[in-house]
């Protein structure tokens, strides 16, 4: 086909814009074909809807516990691994909580597994104390919202108190794991700082107990306790000071300093984001 036919077939004053259409249409297809789409993600945070709860509360009347399992099915189908890294509370999943205990107060698996999805998948603390709270403002005795909430405190917010004023009303519950001693020993003294104090409790928890794991961790954190007060009492040059570690080894005096006979780490709470670092043996302390 010449030039002047092309031009003719395409550009005859009766079949122009169809023809024009045709030729843009297969340049599209030859576009689509060969070049890459950009590709559009949207988060589930940008997407999520969530309704106002007042609002909800105002028109469930005599159906909310319908509402809420449904609230409930729902976020658990379209829960997300993104980790929320905002602290202003509108967390989607959060919101959702919040919503289904506004509806239903009594619905317990919300608190016990929103509060923990909430601070350790999505890394809301904010949000998964206030869900934990309102739990236990409805279940005061429960054993789990009291010891999730109380090793979010202590092991995410670093809040030595209310971990402590959480785990020690559950301590001596028969679903309390053995190690529980071990963390109280441990909150207070990061609380009052008084490592004698500490050193007598965990003495009297390990003569105590039967649990061969917690001896065996036990007698370790009395090792360290009655190292660091030790040392530091020597190499300040005190009165009444011991020569002897916890297990009746002698301190050796070397580089005008004394040292525990083997490395021992010090008696304290690992702050957040230092639980992936391993602890650093020392052998001595001023």
């Amino acid at each position: 086909m010449s030039l002047s036919n092309v031009r003719k077939y395409f550009f005859s004053s009766d079949s122009m814009f169809l023809k024009v259409g045709t030729l843009l249409f297969l340049c599209a297809g030859i576009l689509n074909l060969n070049f890459e789409k950009p590709s559009l993600e949207l988060s589930k945070q940008d997407t999520a809807v969530n309704f106002n709860k007042n609002l909800l509360t105002f028109i469930s009347v005599g159906n909310k516990r319908l509402i809420t399992d449904m609230l409930w099915i729902q976020t658990l189908l379209e829960s997300d691994l993104e980790r929320f890294k905002k602290k202003d509370l509108n967390n989607w999943m959060f919101l959702r909580f919040d919503t289904i205990a506004e509806l239903d107060p009594k619905f317990y698996e919300n608190y016990k597994y929103g509060g923990q999805f909430l601070s350790v998948i999505k890394d809301d603390l904010e949000g998964a104390s206030i869900i934990f709270e309102k739990g236990l403002s409805e279940y005061p005795q429960d054993f789990w919202l009291r010891y999730y909430t109380g090793l979010m405190y202590y092991f995410e917010m670093n809040n030595s108190k209310q971990g402590l004023l959480h785990l020690e009303k559950v301590q001596n519950h028969h679903l309390a794991p053995s190690f529980i001693s071990s963390i109280i020993n441990k909150l207070k003294f990061d609380i009052d700082k008084d490592l004698e104090i500490v050193y007598r409790m965990v003495e009297h928890n390990l003569n105590s107990t039967q649990d061969k794991f917690l001896k065996d961790r036990l007698s370790k954190d009395l090792y360290s306790i009655k190292a660091e007060l030790d040392l530091k009492c020597l190499n300040n040059k005190k009165q009444n000071c011991s020569f002897f570690d916890q297990e009746g080894k002698p301190y050796v005096y070397r580089d005008n300093a004394f040292h525990a006979q083997k490395p021992f780490s010090l008696y304290r709470i690992k702050k957040r984001g230092e639980h992936t670092l391993p602890p650093v043996p020392i052998t001595t302390i001023n």
